[in-house]
């Protein structure tokens, strides 16, 4: 796995960097082809916040991004929280989403079974994928995107549609952790 470690008010230790390397080279092995990640260290000033050292990894995975995040008191327990999110949803990415393999004769003509056609801890009965199970439709209204801010605490949902007036285009904006809001606009 390739790992780009970088930080935010953490010193990065030869130590952390190895530390967090170890723990995601556990979900490389859910893979045959190498992993690209993306990890930022941050350690927040504020004295309030008491989780204040964070880790977060991005994996980029065949146009899908996989995504984690946790804060505690201690650096390396954030790591090893995030490393078992991160290695819990490629396991559910790769038993899910990942086009499986077929059996394929080898050239002994032994019959064997690709390394997509398995996976521990889900048998072949169980295919669970996800179902849309409710559609609906709405009329989105151009606005900016502070006035989507108050119709979608009006509403109070952690998201809103609109059409942005001063683009023109499809937004979402939505409530982040941290209390404030996230702008979400299409790249054309």
């Amino acid at each position: 796995m390739q790992v780009t470690v970088t930080g935010r008010n953490v010193d990065l230790t030869p130590a952390l960097k190895d530390y967090l390397v170890d723990k995601l080279q556990r979900s490389q092995k859910h893979f045959d082809h190498v992993l690209v990640a993306t990890a930022l260290l941050t350690v927040a000033k504020n004295p309030s916040v008491a989780q204040n050292q964070t880790a977060e990894i991005t994996i980029k995975l065949n146009g899908s991004v996989i995504r984690g995040e946790e804060s505690t008191e201690n650096m390396y327990a954030s790591i090893d929280l995030v490393a078992d999110k991160i290695e819990r949803q490629l396991r559910k990415y790769k038993t899910r989403y990942y086009h499986k393999g077929t059996k394929t004769k080898n050239r002994n003509g032994a019959v064997e079974l690709s390394e997509l056609d398995y996976d521990i801890g889900q048998s072949k009965d169980e295919n669970h994928l996800p179902k849309i199970v409710r559609s609906k439709r709405f009329t989105l209204k151009p606005m900016p995107a502070e006035e989507a801010c108050k119709q979608m605490d009006l509403l109070g949902h952690d998201f809103f549609m609109f059409i942005n007036s001063d683009t023109s285009q499809v937004n979402t904006i939505y409530h982040r952790r941290d209390g404030n809001y996230g702008l979400i606009e299409p790249e054309i």
